[in-house]
């Protein structure tokens, strides 16, 4: 037991040599120059992957300098399952039905009341991207997106849940150069809260419920003007609320990047934008559903490129959501979205 102290210590210290090694470099937790990001491997090939840092579970914070689709490119592959980076079709900003999460408060909404909180849940899953697709070598993504819009009313008694509307769509982009098309199959229906169906008992409550297809495209026209189009087709819809079975949509989006700034430090950049959206489906009678907006934008140049959003958005037409959809309304809307 005497020296039972001594050789625990020299038990340890061996132990520690063969499980770490001897290295004069330091253990990095946080990178810094005295302690850099390790870089990845780059002389084998994807399907021999070599011993690297990245795939050892304590190198929490390391990221790779390159997206997915950079990097499907670089090792010559066909595709990649589930890949990561910026999305195949960008979102559009003043569309109310935006895949994102975002919140927002809308005053003297003519059908609806005039102090309302709108919010939304939404991501983007994407499951395999194909790499040098035809003559024109773009690139090929099949995506699933999910998505609930809910709106509410604060200054009513619980602040009841007056509609909430739930989407699922299956989108296939084709993408390359400056240009974007986008097919899509997708569902909709919708809840009317039960606290508004109590404040409401003759409210005539029915089951908006559509399944539908869209082809739309989208052209970075330059490095600030985006212009985005495209037709839809309501093929199934519940018999107890029906729409109009056409629709289309066309729009644009400035960004002011001149008035905007880029920190390299930070690989962030912000920058101001205008937008300008028209919406019409064939039951709309005397109007055609037009959104504007005016804000900021901060967005990543690294990663999958997410972008947080804070806007005033004007809206002339009809409503959005679910069983109001018929209703002619305006208002304004000061919103803030995270996502694409």
């Amino acid at each position: 037991m005497r020296y039972s102290k001594f050789f625990s210590v020299l038990i340890l210290s061996f132990t520690t040599t063969c499980v770490y090694g001897l290295d004069d470099q330091p253990d990095c937790v946080n990178p810094s120059p005295e302690c850099p990001e390790p870089s990845l491997c780059e002389q084998n090939s994807c399907c021999n992957p070599c011993s690297d840092p990245l795939y050892d579970d304590y190198t929490w914070y390391l990221t790779t300098p390159d997206t997915d689709y950079e990097f499907a490119r670089r090792n010559n592959l066909w595709g990649i399952f589930l890949p990561e980076g910026p999305p195949a079709f960008r979102p559009f900003i003043t569309d109310i039905r935006q895949v994102n999460f975002g919140i927002g408060w809308r005053f003297d909404d003519k059908a609806l009341g005039k102090n309302l909180v709108p919010v939304s849940f939404g991501n983007t899953f994407p499951i395999f991207r194909w790499i040098d697709v035809w003559k024109l070598r773009g690139d090929l993504q099949l995506e699933i997106e999910g998505a609930v819009w809910a709106i509410f009313e604060p200054f009513h008694e619980s602040a009841p849940l007056i509609d909430a509307d739930y989407y699922v769509g299956f989108p296939l982009t084709y993408l390359f150069g400056d240009w974007a098309f986008r097919i899509r199959g997708y569902h909709i229906s919708t809840h009317i809260g039960d606290e508004y169906l109590l404040d409401h008992p003759h409210f005539d409550r029915r089951n908006p419920s559509i399944e539908a297809f869209d082809a739309y495209f989208s052209y970075q026209f330059s490095k600030d003007i985006r212009l985005y189009g495209g037709l839809g087709w309501v093929a199934c819809q519940d018999d107890s609320f029906r729409v109009g079975p056409f629709y289309a949509q066309l729009g644009t989006e400035i960004r002011l990047f001149q008035l905007g700034y880029r920190d390299y430090c930070n690989r962030l950049y912000g920058v101001p934008f205008l937008a300008i959206d028209f919406y019409y489906q064939n039951h709309f009678k005397h109007h055609v559903n037009s959104n504007y907006a005016i804000g900021y934008e901060w967005g990543k140049i690294s990663g999958i490129r997410r972008k947080f959003r804070v806007f005033i958005e004007y809206h002339d037409g009809y409503e959005v959501e679910g069983q109001f959809c018929k209703e002619p309304t305006h208002y304004l809307c000061v919103r803030g979205t995270y996502g694409f």
